[in-house]
């Protein structure tokens, strides 16, 4: 009952991973800068400022759950191990564990990708300004 307890929750906190918040299209955005497209550069910019501040919001508030749950786990399994009266067993606790741990590396890898993104972004962005100052269309 509990391992099928803690497998529902292991669904369910997986489900609740970041929405995918879009990408930028990086190909037509280096085609921008170098027809020193000013209209789509700044587009372009604007929708990523935007799609960062979204995730930089979502991702606290998932670190901070898994924080939260992590507490909640040490918690459950101290009580287990002194002996109080608990139904959780060893076995859910470490699953439980192996969620959060699964749910961590998502947004690891969804922090280093935004990172990425910023930094494309502003080269893009950096290249532009260089190349077309004063002449952008």
């Amino acid at each position: 009952m509990i391992a099928a307890l803690a497998l529902a929750l292991a669904l369910a906190l997986a489900s609740a991973a970041l929405p995918d918040q879009g990408q930028t299209d990086f190909d037509a955005y280096a085609k921008a800068v170098e027809k020193c497209d000013r209209k789509v550069v700044a587009e372009t910019v604007s929708e990523s400022v935007a799609r960062h501040s979204r995730f930089l919001i979502d991702a606290y508030k998932e670190q901070r759950a898994i924080a939260v749950a992590r507490l909640d786990i040490a918690d459950r399994r101290r009580k287990l191990h002194a002996g109080e009266r608990t139904p959780d067993t060893e076995a859910a606790l470490s699953l439980l564990g192996e969620t959060l741990d699964d749910r961590q590396h998502a947004l690891d890898d969804q922090r280093r990708l935004d990172q990425m993104e910023q930094d494309m972004v502003s080269y893009f962005r950096s290249q532009y300004l260089t190349r077309c100052a004063g002449r952008g269309s």
